[in-house]
């Protein structure tokens, strides 16, 4: 495997690590990306292990079959990581004993794909990760009502000037469609006061694009389905690690990891408990794993990253 074709992965001795792997097992690795994980996991199972390599992008499927072509235990999918049942199955597997989600953008992805994933690349409003979805970007940014950008964009994307740039994408498409990230972005940059373009916040087009994606890919809904399904399939002992870019992918983990240890995470107004929540798993993230500031200097994309980790009793 020439090393140069693979991504730098985020925490991976903490991965590794908390997956606690071993000869044999069967792992499901449902975001392949640009494999820098895949291989080390594969490494950790090998010579008897399997393993299933999960992606929506069919480019990323192909460059790691290329990699792996000398070995006939690793099986590539190219869906969705929320059908995890449908996927074992599919190569006669029942149970699993290792779940893993790296569920940020690979940067094959963001510089490679030309989907307009980066708002820093002007290409065409698609944002895809499966290219066979009806649904793109360019639909949602020229089809969309006002006030369901308005709600895409406060929601998905927690931003705090979703009305008026909701607004303002709207009376532009009005004379043209929004056909590319750029013309996105300059509507954006006018909308967003001067004294807060560049401020902590980051750059005034993050969380819009992060929005649209989500919205476009269904992220938040595959999430939760992919972990009630992952965790039903696991062995007993068997682990679950995530790691999660954001605080709404962040929070789902967290929450569902919860209510698998046993802990009730109904709102506290309500009388009585209804998640049904009973011990089936052990946390073995108490607190939430992020990179060292070494790793960070070396790989600017980690530093968002949180890791959690649990297994299954």
């Amino acid at each position: 495997m020439k090393s140069e074709q693979i991504h730098i992965p985020v925490l991976l001795k903490e991965v590794l690590e908390y997956l606690n792997l071993k000869p044999g097992d069967i792992v499901f690795d449902g975001t392949l990306g640009g494999a820098g994980h895949t291989v080390e996991i594969f490494k950790a199972i090998a010579p008897t292990g399997k393993l299933i390599a999960v992606d929506q992008d069919s480019q990323a499927i192909s460059t790691a079959a290329s990699l792996f072509k000398n070995y006939n235990n690793i099986f590539f999918y190219n869906g969705n990581f929320a059908d995890v049942k449908k996927i074992i199955n599919s190569f006669e597997i029942n149970k699993i004993d290792a779940f893993f989600l790296d569920i940020g953008l690979s940067s094959i992805q963001i510089e490679k794909s030309g989907r307009g994933f980066s708002y820093i690349r002007n290409e065409k409003l698609d944002m895809r990760m499966d290219t066979n979805n009806p649904l793109s970007a360019f639909n949602v940014v020229n089809e969309y009502s006002e006030q369901k950008l308005r709600e895409i964009f406060f929601k998905f994307g927690e931003e705090k000037y979703s009305s008026s740039i909701a607004r303002n994408i709207v009376l532009s498409r009005k004379s043209k469609p929004i056909e590319t990230t750029g013309q996105l972005n300059e509507i954006i940059e006018k909308t967003i006061p001067v004294k807060e373009k560049y401020s902590k916040r980051g750059h005034p087009s993050k969380r819009i694009f992060q929005a649209i994606r989500i919205e476009v890919n269904s992220e938040l809904e595959n999430l939760k389905k992919a972990i009630n399904e992952g965790f039903e399939v696991l062995n007993k002992g068997g682990r679950m690690v995530i790691i999660s870019y954001h605080s709404l992918e962040d929070r789902i983990v967290k929450n569902k990891f919860i209510n698998f240890s046993g802990k009730c995470i109904c709102p506290p107004e309500l009388p009585v408990c209804v998640c049904g929540a009973k011990k089936q798993a052990e946390i073995l993230t108490k607190k939430v794993v992020t990179p060292s500031a070494d790793e960070i200097l070396i790989n600017k994309r980690a530093s968002s990253a949180k890791l959690r980790a649990l297994k299954k009793l």
